[in-house]
């Protein structure tokens, strides 16, 4: 039978599982981490360094995939440092064992993550910072004003 939540939608499965709040208390730490002024600063410097190598052809230099690299160390070593720090005790080997486990991670927080491994979303950041530089049109962070809704 199911069970009413507080604000009036019927609940037919709770998941309340010591993987799944460990995984849950994770990702609200990602969250933090990806919308901190640091990583927001840390991704647009490192883009705006290595966004002038970058053309928009179907064709991939050999170079890009050294700057990919590059940027993956640097974003994975972030978050995975931010997270050493908020988190006691926490390995990256053992989240990662969490995600494939989990049958929930379809959230917006993972979809992100994604673009910060997937080489086509990484170009197409990179052509879009280029083209901001080049033609002096405003920065993301110029035109949107990111808030936390809790501390």
């Amino acid at each position: 039978m199911a069970k009413s939540a507080e604000d009036g939608e019927e609940v037919f499965a709770v998941d309340d599982s010591q993987d799944t709040l460990e995984l849950d208390v994770l990702v609200g730490h990602i969250e933090n981490i990806i919308l901190s002024d640091e990583f927001v600063a840390l991704r647009e410097s490192f883009m705006h360094e290595h966004c002038h190598k970058f053309e928009d052809t179907e064709e991939n230099k050999l170079e890009y995939t050294d700057i990919f690299t590059q940027y993956t160390k640097l974003i994975e070593g972030h978050i995975e440092n931010e997270l050493s720090s908020r988190e006691k005790g926490f390995n990256m080997n053992a989240f990662q064992e969490l995600i494939s486990k989990s049958e929930a991670i379809d959230g917006e927080v993972f979809d992100l993550l994604l673009t910060f491994t997937d080489f086509l979303s990484f170009k197409d950041a990179m052509l879009e910072a280029k083209k901001s530089t080049e033609d002096g049109s405003a920065r993301l962070l110029d035109l949107l004003q990111v808030t936390r809704l809790s501390s």
